[in-house]
Parts: C-alpha cells; sequence; structure tokens
C-alpha cells in the first residue's frame, strides 16, 4: 500500500501484530498474546481472580460463559496509573439535567472508538496522538483518500455476539450514509470538496474507507468524542432498519414513533439499555427517566490490566440527575461525588470546594482545557432580523461594543479574578498563538467605544443609540442555564453598553433549547464557551462557520458549508476564501501545509473580527475522592480530547 504504517505515526502499528507487550506511551494501550496453557492461566476464571466476583459468580451458575469465551485470546492490557486495583464500588457522580448528563457520559464512560487518542495527549490532537483501540491496524495513503482499519478479533458486544467488519459496514452505509437517517452527511465522513466515503468490506475483520477527495483529518475525528459511531451493532439494529425489515412500520407504530427516522434513532440511540455496547459499562436504566442513569459492568469487555485480569475494576457508575449545577456543587461539598469535572469546576467555585476538602474527603486533579475563550459573545450575522443582520455584519459596531466590555471587572468579579483579557484567538500554549489577535480591542474604553459609533453613523437619541432604520437598538443574547457564568458576565457587559447607547437583554435557557435555537438560526446574539485554545484544525467553528450547532455568530452560512452549498446563505467573499482553504487543510496529509493553511485563515479572522470575546480560561480541575485511585493527575479538558475517557476510567478502582 502506498502510505504510512508504524514507521510514520503510531496509527495502525504493525507491532500490535508483532510483540507479545508493546507499550504505546504512559497510560496507552498494550495487546497481550495469551495462547495455549498461558491462556487457561492467566483466565482461570474465579479461582485465579481474573474477574469480578459478580462474573465468577455468574459463570458458576451457567448464567454466563467461563471468561476465556468472552474476551479475545489476545486481550488489550492496560497499563494503570498508579497500581493493580481491586474489583468492587459504585462511582457516583452527577449532572444539571439529561443534557449534561448526556455529554458528561460521553467524557467519561463512553469512550470506545475504532481508534483512540491516546493517553498523555503530547502532540495538540495531531496524528502522533493517535492509536489503535477496537482496531488491530489503521493503514492510509498518503493523499489521505483511503483508511484500512482491521478490528481486533475476538472483541465482542455486551449481548455476546462478535464484533466484525460487517458492523463497520451497517454503521457506515446503512446509518451515517442513509439518506433518511441523515440526510446531511456527517463532516466527518466527507471528503474535502463534501463527497461522501464508501466503504468496501474486505474481509471479516477489515474494512477500507475510500473518500472520493482526500480528508486527511479522518482519523483524528474518529478519536473525538462520538466518534464510536463508526461501529454499530448490525445483528441487533438491522431488525429495525427498514432496509432489512419489511415490517419495520409495525414496529414504528406500536412504539408510537412519529416516524421511522426517530424510531430508528431512539433504537440506536447509544445509552439505550436494550443496544449492545462495547464500552466497559453497559445501561441498565431509561436515559433520562427518573432521577438516576446506571451503567453495570460489561461482563464481555475485552480489556484487562497486566496480570489479565479482566476490567474495569469498578462494579458500576451512577449518574445522578440534578436540578442546577447548585446541587451539583452542593452533592460535591457533602462528598457524594467519586470523580467529577465538569459545570462546578468554576474558578469561582474554587476556594469553596478547597474549603470543604476534608469534610468531602476528595482532592483536585487538574484539567488542561485547551478553550480559547470562557465567554464568547457571538453577534448573529444571518439573523432573522434584517436591521439587526445589517448593525451585526458592521466590523465598527463590534469594535465598538468590544471596547465598551470592563473584562478585568469580570474576570474580579465573576472568575475569582483567573483568567486575562482575551479575544476569539489561540492560547499562548498554542503554536497558532498571536498577540494582536489576542489582545485587540480588548481595551475598556468607553469614550473610544462611543467616538467609534459616532464616526460610524450610529445617531444618538437622548440614551440611545439608533439603528439605520430610526429605531433604538436592541437585541437579546442567549446563554445557557448549565454555564451561569455566562449570564453572570453578561450582567456587567449590559450596563456598560447601556453606557454607549445599546440595549442589551439577557436570556437563560436550559442547554438543549439554546442548542436548538442557535442550530435553527433562531437567536440575535448567543454566549457560549469556544474551543480552539490549543489546535484550531481539530475545532475551527468559532473561528470559521464550519458547524451550525456551534458557529452562531453566522449559523446559515455554516449550514451552507454544511450541506455543501445546498441550504443556508452563501457567506461574503472573505468567508468562503478561509472554507475553501479549510477544504485545502482537510486535504492535505503534510502537517506543515496543514499549518501554514490554519494560520493564514486566522489571520483572516483577526482582521473580520466576527466575535468578541471576554477571558481566557486559566487552567480547570475537577474533584475526586481520596479513595478513588489511578486517576492521572493532570487531564486535557476539550472536544477533541475526551475528557476523562482516554484515561482508561476502567482502571479507576475504589479502595
Amino acid at each position: 500500500m502506498n502510505g504510512r504504517d508504524a514507521h510514520d505515526d503510531p496509527v495502525g502499528s504493525p507491532t500490535l501484530d508483532r510483540l507479545d507487550l508493546l507499550k504505546l506511551g504512559a497510560g496507552g494501550i498494550l495487546t497481550a498474546s495469551l495462547a495455549g496453557p498461558l491462556l487457561e492461566e492467566a483466565l482461570a476464571g474465579a479461582g485465579g481472580g481474573k474477574e469480578s466476583p459478580q462474573l465468577a459468580a455468574l459463570v458458576r451458575q451457567g448464567k454466563l460463559p467461563p471468561l476465556a469465551k468472552r474476551i479475545p485470546a489476545k486481550p488489550v492490557v492496560v497499563p494503570t496509573v498508579e497500581r493493580l486495583g481491586r474489583y468492587g464500588g459504585t462511582w457516583d457522580t452527577a449532572g444539571a439535567g439529561a443534557e449534561d448528563v448526556g455529554s458528561w457520559i460521553l467524557l467519561t464512560i463512553y469512550y470506545e472508538n475504532v481508534v483512540a487518542f491516546r493517553a498523555p495527549w503530547k502532540g495538540n490532537g495531531s496524528i502522533k496522538d493517535v492509536t489503535p483501540n477496537l482496531a488491530r491496524s489503521v493503514t492510509y495513503n498518503k493523499a489521505g483518500t483511503e483508511y484500512t482499519i482491521k478490528l481486533r478479533p475476538g472483541i465482542r458486544w455486551s449481548d455476546g455476539a462478535p464484533l466484525t467488519a460487517a458492523d463497520i459496514v451497517f454503521a457506515v452505509k446503512d446509518i451515517l450514509l442513509n439518506k433518511t437517517l441523515n440526510p446531511t452527511t456527517p463532516a466527518r465522513f466527507t471528503g474535502r470538496n463534501g463527497d461522501a466515503a464508501r466503504i468496501e468490506q474486505l474481509d471479516k475483520w477489515t474494512v477500507k474507507l475510500i473518500f472520493p477527495s482526500p480528508n486527511a483529518l479522518f482519523l483524528q475525528g474518529m478519536c473525538s468524542a462520538g466518534g464510536f459511531v463508526l461501529c454499530a451493532p448490525a445483528h441487533y439494529l438491522k431488525k429495525f432498519h427498514q432496509d432489512y425489515n419489511p415490517n419495520v412500520g409495525d414496529l414504528v407504530k406500536e412504539a408510537n414513533a412519529p416516524n421511522w427516522r426517530a424510531f430508528f434513532n431512539a433504537k440506536n440511540f447509544p445509552f439505550e439499555p436494550n443496544r449492545p455496547t462495547v464500552a466497559a459499562w453497559k445501561f441498565t436504566t431509561q436515559f433520562g427517566v427518573g432521577s438516576q442513569v446506571v451503567a453495570v459492568r460489561n461482563p464481555y469487555y475485552w480489556k484487562v490490566d497486566r496480570q489479565g485480569r479482566q476490567l474495569p475494576y469498578i462494579d458500576k457508575v451512577v449518574y445522578n440527575l440534578a436540578s442546577d449545577p447548585e446541587v451539583v456543587l452542593a452533592m460535591a461539598l457533602n462528598g457524594q461525588l467519586d470523580l467529577h469535572a465538569r459545570l462546578i469546576n468554576t474558578s469561582r467555585n474554587k476556594p469553596v470546594l478547597a474549603a470543604s476538602r476534608k469534610k468531602g474527603n476528595y482532592k483536585f486533579f487538574e484539567v488542561k482545557t485547551s478553550f480559547m475563550n470562557q465567554a464568547l459573545i457571538m453577534l448573529n450575522q444571518t439573523a432573522r432580523d434584517p436591521v439587526l443582520q445589517r448593525i451585526f455584519r458592521d466590523k465598527d459596531f463590534r469594535i465598538a461594543l468590544s471596547h465598551a466590555i470592563n473584562r478585568r471587572d469580570i474576570i474580579n468579579s465573576v472568575y475569582a479574578g483567573q483568567g486575562e483579557p482575551w479575544q476569539a484567538a489561540p492560547a499562548r500554549t498554542s503554536p497558532w498563538f498571536n498577540q494582536t489577535m489576542a489582545k485587540q480591542y480588548t481595551t475598556f474604553n468607553i469614550a473610544q467605544a462611543n467616538q467609534i459609533l459616532d464616526r460610524a453613523g450610529y445617531q444618538r437619541r437622548g440614551s440611545s443609540r439608533l439603528g439605520p432604520d430610526g429605531k433604538p437598538i436592541q437585541f437579546t443574547v442567549v446563554a445557557a442555564t448549565t454555564t451561569p457564568d455566562h449570564a453572570q458576565a453578561l450582567e456587567f457587559v449590559k450596563r456598560t453598553w447601556s453606557q454607549i447607547g445599546i440595549d442589551l437583554q439577557v436570556q437563560n435557557v436550559a442547554e438543549n433549547l439554546f442548542f436548538t435555537r442557535v442550530t435553527a438560526n433562531d437567536h440575535e446574539a448567543a454566549i457560549f464557551g469556544a474551543e480552539g485554545g490549543d489546535n484550531p484544525i481539530l475545532y475551527p467553528s468559532r473561528y470559521i462557520p464550519t458547524a451550525s450547532r456551534a458557529s452562531n455568530y453566522a449559523t446559515l452560512w455554516a449550514l451552507w458549508e454544511e450541506t455543501n452549498h445546498r441550504s443556508g446563505e452563501e457567506p461574503p467573499y472573505v468567508v468562503k476564501q478561509w472554507l475553501l482553504a479549510y477544504r485545502g487543510l482537510k486535504g492535505t496529509t503534510d502537517e506543515k501545509k496543514q499549518f501554514n493553511l490554519m494560520a493564514r485563515i486566522l489571520r483572516g479572522v483577526a482582521t473580520e473580527f466576527h466575535s468578541i470575546g471576554i477571558v481566557l480560561p486559566p487552567p480547570s480541575y475537577g474533584i475526586v475522592k481520596n479513595n478513588f485511585h489511578n486517576v492521572p493527575k493532570s487531564i486535557p479538558g476539550n472536544l477533541a480530547y475526551p475528557g476523562i475517557g482516554p484515561a482508561h476510567p476502567e482502571q479507576f478502582f475504589i479502595q
């Protein structure tokens, strides 16, 4: 194959087949070759303590096959962070509502992709950070158009059915590329020109993905949260798929589903208890129903520790549904959360949490955020109101608003003095850091802001600035309740913007409603945290309009790009040039070319100044109980590297 192998990068390392034990970095994955008598000795079941007592009891009762028949002959060996663990216990955590819990699950126990980011994460999401996981090997050509994936033989779904190449083919051909289920092909499965990939099954364990035009970021995309979509339990889902079951209409009616798409998506929902999984824990409760989401040990999990003992160590994971972040904080202070690093881990809360460490019996660990902004204000340049749309597209208006924000006051009052004034720009730790881009227009100067608006023709009437229609300028910024600091920061912004004649209204809504509205272009402006501090290549959507869910400064421009120019609104020429450059970046495996193209895009973004940043977040933190072990002292925390997941929570244990 004209391509890359392990001599170029860790993806698809053939040494996984050659060596009995190969350590791929600290916290990485080992492959153990356990054959013949060694297999029998290492996997001796209850007598050898190679599985949890609960599962050993089921084996003795004849309700579960012996361990040697449940895991691969060459199981994946996971190195432990501190030491070998013990079986048992419940990991208690929480979330502020179902939407928040769902996101937290993806960042904790549901990270079993075909390929995965290794721990530690040294390359900020470059191809060097990618390692096989469900895959035994992955190879790809230099053009970035062909990816050959070979699965590890012997892995089973949680119901005991074998995982095979047919599960990848089904996930790609029958789900991702099915026009009823996905009218718009997900960007991860399109090439540079927006054309969809196709898939071929080469043998029982091997598939080849072929892109008509290059997709050089495909593997990194498969490592991100949600990358599990590359694999689906075909043996379970086919009976709900209209291409395989001619009577599926009857099932749709019985379920009172509005249509087949909604019915199938419900059956394929990753946290659906009846859907088989390859993750370390499988769900036993219906998601969003009741006060808890519970997951228990998967008896067919395919990873072991270095003594050949089947993982996970922990019996059960419980996600408690709280009404709001303050309830989650109270649970943490009372010692009710074993490990948590979401919502409550703010600068403002840290002194409170620090004071309760003894009472709550927990300590801190570091979360190295890759956000480039904690609170990014995005004026929707494709807003439905044509007057606001015209105002928001005026760069001078945006610059004036930026100068009329007292960032230092917000940082001191809302963020406990942590962080620094910052625009939508890469962090200092990023190779794309640009001081001018980060700091432009951050000086608080009401007089300067008023002068800019005067020169731009926004006249005064009393205390109000008038728009081109002669009416006072008023608009609403929508914020999500799961990030209360955003609404708090906006109250400071509202006061200072009133000094330049702008009437800002703040609307705080549930996170699911927030995303529904911004994706539907049903917002005038929005505020949210922004990815892209370390590696803007992986998540460019806060810089350029590539995702309607995240590019809240121009939803319809993003929809135009997402749908390969079939829907939405064609953006201005300069924005189209950024999008073309990003497609060029996606079309080359040359990392130097990728870097230079992203640098060119960012220079343009800095010049146009589409979004208004408030603060660069400092390193964050999580809490972990003192009896909860094998948690790394530092974990990257962002969308590309899904938080706790790559740290191998299957090797966490309680003692």
